[in-house]
């Protein structure tokens, strides 16, 4: 059943049959074999772009260099592998994230609950709070320094995509070994988890292999748009007959894939743009972001994507596949400037060293 199931979903079809009879007893996570029953994604091409807010963050990272700091940290030294964070695999990942929750909660607490008894008169009180609160944040930092670098040279945390051989790496159990299988034997099924107390549902997928208990997961507050533009992301940086999408998370593998580099000397790409152009610029491209999502209904396309109906597809505009011609301000290659403003480093120095 297996390798029938396979023949099916890797041409992107709904095949009940094999949907929710497949493997119930021949994986080894229950998870897996729950995930393994749901909905597909189809393959290629919904929205047509890879763009959304995050690639803000993304552009700002590039800048202050902290996606250089991520790709040392996760060795992704080889030009065209990509390091994805995922829901935590092992226990040793769950810690690690749950630390930086509670790191990052002790800050706000930092700040609200002492400035809460100030304004009560409770002073003394609010010195006790601040006093006790800031020891648990030096402690919590002092520790990320000594442990985390520990935990990074033995464990591995992200699932990583390489575009050259077409091979993903997915933590194994114990979190000190790979297990790798090809792209194309894995299948994006619908995922959602419920927030226990509100009920309140993320939305997104399950990157699963047909056989094998590796998975990726990846998960958006109540719709499942941004779940489908990252599905298309994935298959967009795994597909070598394709140029990489023009995204800025995507910037510094342009040069090195031969099929982006010959599409951007064709098309006058100018090189690293968007490590020159204005940030002002976003606004632009979450703009018409924006305008193509309202010809797609979230809620009607994710009951199409559960009934096995076919998802609306979309023809998005020119800016996402050439920026640089809808862009004003581009610098020069010599104005290009790396590094954290001073408020960045302040807020690193805040946070556990990840």
């Amino acid at each position: 059943m297996l390798e029938q199931y396979a023949e099916t979903a890797y041409m992107g079809k709904q095949d009940a049959k094999f949907r929710d009879e497949i493997a119930t007893d021949e994986r080894d996570s229950m998870y897996c074999r729950y995930q393994s029953k749901q909905a597909l994604f189809p393959r290629g091409s919904v929205l047509g772009h890879c763009f959304d807010s995050s690639q803000t963050l993304f552009y700002k990272d590039n800048l202050n260099g902290s996606a250089e700091d991520c790709r040392s940290l996760f060795e992704i030294d080889k030009k065209l592998k990509l390091a994805m964070n995922t829901i935590p695999a092992n226990f040793i990942d769950f810690i690690i994230s749950s630390w930086v929750v509670l790191h990052l909660i002790n800050l706000w607490f930092i700040i609200f609950i002492p400035s809460v008894a100030f304004a009560l008169g409770a002073t003394t009180l609010a010195l006790d709070f601040l006093l006790v609160l800031v020891v648990i944040w030096v402690i919590s930092k002092v520790m990320s320094l000594m442990v985390l670098p520990f935990f990074r040279s033995k464990y591995n945390f992200t699932v990583n995509f390489n575009r050259l051989n077409g091979i993903v790496k997915v933590p194994s159990s114990n979190a000190k070994d790979f297990e790798v299988a090809p792209f194309e034997k894995f299948n994006a099924h619908y995922k959602v988890q419920n927030n226990p107390k509100s009920g309140y549902p993320y939305r997104g997928f399950s990157l699963l292999h047909y056989k094998y208990s590796m998975r990726y997961a990846k998960t958006y507050a109540n719709q499942i748009t941004p779940a489908l533009i990252h599905w298309e992301l994935l298959q967009n940086f795994m597909d070598v007959t394709k140029p990489l999408a023009d995204i800025p998370q995507f910037e510094y593998y342009r040069e090195f894939d031969k099929t982006t580099a010959e599409f951007d000397k064709a098309n006058g790409r100018p090189k690293y743009f968007w490590y020159r152009v204005d940030k002002s610029f976003l606004k632009e491209m979450n703009q018409a972001d924006d305008e193509l999502r309202k010809e797609f209904i979230d809620e009607e396309q994710l009951n199409n994507l559960l009934t096995g109906k076919p998802i609306k597809k979309l023809t998005p505009p020119d800016i996402f596949k050439f920026p640089w011609k809808y862009a004003d301000n581009i610098k020069a290659e010599s104005e290009i400037k790396f590094g954290k403003t001073l408020w960045q480093k302040f807020t690193s120095f805040l946070m556990v060293d990840l």
